[in-house]
């Protein structure tokens, strides 16, 4: 199962093409990936996780997400229902490739820099290597139709392995 998490205006409005993907064998799994890509959540399980997200989305945006479920595995199922419905979260095909976070971290470096027109290829390849991001020059060239989708459609960055 692979899930793309919109990232979200400040008012809760989901931004397309920005986001991040999470992968598992389950919905439980999946949360357990998103958990684990939050920061201060180590001392947390997964429940008090998907509460927090619960108010969080409920106190920042005004979304509502109604969870049900005893087992942690259903309410895991449901809490991923509830994103989707709420447009915050889109089930993907197995097939849908993402950038690896290093790579999206070498991109976003020469956006920022504003050295070049992203559409410039190979000073985007170029200027990624000066400015010390070598896995995101080769990704680049190697992955050019991908590259390009991402420039015009919004890069899907991977998740880096989130802590169970």
């Amino acid at each position: 199962m692979k899930v793309l998490i919109r990232n979200t205006a400040l008012d809760g409005r989901p931004l397309d093409g920005d986001g991040e993907v999470f992968t598992g064998r389950s919905p439980l799994e999946v949360v357990l990936a998103m958990k684990g890509a939050t920061l201060f959540s180590d001392h947390r399980d997964c429940e008090d996780y998907i509460d927090m997200v619960l108010r969080n989305a409920k106190m920042l945006a005004g979304i509502e997400l109604v969870v049900k479920g005893d087992a942690l595995e259903e309410k895991a199922a449901s809490f991923l229902a509830a994103l989707v419905d709420q447009g915050l979260a889109v089930i993907l095909d197995e097939k849908t490739a993402g950038v690896p976070a290093v790579v999206w971290q070498g991109i976003d470096a020469v956006r920022l820099s504003g050295l070049t027109n992203m559409l410039d290829r190979p000073a985007v390849i170029r200027i990624a290597g000066e400015l010390g991001f070598p896995e995101a020059a080769r990704w680049i060239e190697t992955h050019t139709k991908e590259y390009a989708e991402g420039v015009f459609r919004g890069f899907i960055v991977e998740a880096q392995g989130g802590k169970p």
